[in-house]
Order: structure tokens, then C-alpha cells, then sequence
């Protein structure tokens, strides 16, 4: 009995300290693996962030009324739209909505093309990387000692004290690369395809609808800044911006996409 007793009181907790010792140091070093990889993988995801920044001499198009629509050169890309993911043998290309989305536009300074009150847009297509999202507007957040705009949740947030789309001036667009803790959708994850569809060549269009009239932008630009360097500044002309978070994983910087205003119907 002596000896069962000095094995339970002695040795027994001596052994458990010691396996309870070998686990955490097992996984202290998991832990400090994992945040080298994840300085590894943040390194060079950032590396690569001057692939998504360029500008990029806008074409001119004659006329984007009606059938001469069709005639716009597109690359036909190899996005599928995503009300046709339930029906694979009826599935459209985004190519052939985006050349049927752009009939019956008609291009600014047009005579006649004249709109009076504009209201705030409601749905936001970029029909060659697929997106087709509605619009919220942003609310200011009070954080206490600071304020910010909230987060748009499964949607592309408008910021309400820049233009509306349509309007002079920059209409400012957020929207989630992805979000996979909040689950806040990933309404631009194919914003980081811009830049080279750009290069490639291809004409890029952005949409809005406000229900009364939509507005034909094409993309110029794409620049990648910093979070913390991002200011929401504003030009005379009619332009749009659309921004998401980049890299995945790490999201400390923003991609912005800047359009200018072509046409409306």
C-alpha cells in the first residue's frame, strides 16, 4: 500500500507535468511556425500588389446605341454568371449579357441626354468579372473615441456623402474581397481581375441602376494604397471607384478601380 500510494502522489503527477510540459512546448512551436508562414505568405502576397496598380489609356467609342452595341470589341474572359450555376447546358457567357446589357445606351453630350433629380443607385453590374450586386447605403458608426463607416454586409455600400452615381463628381463603392469570419459575403472578389483585363485589352464596364435610369462607366485606372492611406477625394468630373480589401488573408491594403461616366440610358 506504501508503494501504490508514493506511485499516485509521487510519480503519477511528476509524469502528467512533464506530458503537460511536451504538449505546450509542441504547441508553442506550431504557434510560432504558423505566424512565420503566415510573415512569409504576408511578405510576398504584398510583393505582388503592384501587378493590381496601373492606368490605362481609355478608348473611344462612337455610339453604344442599340445593335452597335455588338460591335464593341470584348474579350470573351471565362466567367459564368451566377443565376445560371443551377442549369450548366444554359449557362450565358459573361461576354454575350455584357454586349446585350450595353444596347440602347446612350453616350454623354449627346443632345437630349439630359436627367433632372438623380436618385441614389440601388444595383451595381460588372458584367465581365460577374458581379451583379445591390446597393446599401453606409451608416457612421460611433466607436466612442473615433467614428467610421460600417461594413457592407452581403452587398456593395454606397458612402452617402459622396456623388450618387450619374451625379458630377466621385461616387464612392465598397465591397468585400471576401470575408470568411463575419460572413459578409464577397461581393468583389473578382474586383482583382481588372487590372488584367485592362492590360489585356479589354474594355471593362461598370453599370448602375437607380430603377429610373442606369449609368454606363468604363474603367481607367486601378491603383493599390495602404488602409491607412486611403482618403475619399472627389473630381469635377462624373467618375465612380470601386474598392476592395487586398491581399487575401492579410487585407491591409485597398484596390481601387476608377471609372469614367459614358453613357446612360
Amino acid at each position: 500500500m506504501e508503494a501504490g500510494f508514493d506511485y499516485i502522489h509521487g510519480r503519477l503527477p511528476r509524469r502528467i507535468a512533464s506530458l503537460t510540459g511536451i504538449i505546450l512546448l509542441v504547441f508553442g512551436f506550431l504557434l510560432l511556425a504558423s505566424g512565420g508562414a503566415y510573415y512569409s505568405y504576408s511578405a510576398s502576397a504584398k510583393s505582388n500588389l503592384d501587378d493590381l496598380a496601373s492606368v490605362f489609356e481609355p478608348r473611344t467609342i462612337t455610339s453604344i446605341t442599340g445593335s452597335a452595341a455588338t460591335s464593341i470589341s470584348l474579350f470573351p474572359g471565362k466567367a459564368v454568371t451566377a443565376d445560371s450555376w443551377g442549369d450548366p447546358f444554359g449557362y450565358e457567357p459573361a461576354f454575350l449579357r455584357q454586349q446585350k446589357l450595353l444596347d440602347d445606351f446612350s453616350p454623354i453630350g449627346e443632345a437630349g441626354v439630359k436627367i433632372g433629380d438623380i436618385q441614389p443607385s440601388t444595383r451595381i453590374l460588372v458584367p465581365s468579372i460577374g458581379v451583379d450586386s445591390a446597393i446599401s447605403e453606409l451608416s457612421i458608426l460611433d466607436l466612442g473615441d473615433s467614428r467610421a463607416y460600417e461594413s457592407p454586409d452581403n452587398t456593395v455600400g454606397h458612402i452617402p456623402e459622396s456623388a450618387d452615381a450619374g451625379e458630377q463628381g466621385t461616387s464612392w463603392f465598397f465591397g468585400h474581397t471576401e470575408s470568411p469570419i463575419s460572413r459578409e459575403g464577397s461581393v468583389f472578389f473578382n474586383l482583382q481581375k481588372v487590372p488584367e483585363k485592362l492590360r489585356s485589352g479589354e474594355d471593362v464596364f461598370i453599370i448602375t441602376d437607380n430603377g429610373a435610369n442606369q449609368f454606363l462607366y468604363r474603367a481607367t485606372a486601378t491603383q493599390v494604397v495602404h488602409q491607412d492611406d486611403l482618403s475619399l477625394d472627389a473630381t469635377p468630373e462624373a467618375d465612380i471607384k470601386l474598392v476592395s480589401s487586398v491581399p487575401r488573408f492579410v487585407y491591409d491594403h485597398r484596390l481601387v478601380v476608377s471609372g469614367v461616366l459614358i453613357a446612360l440610358r
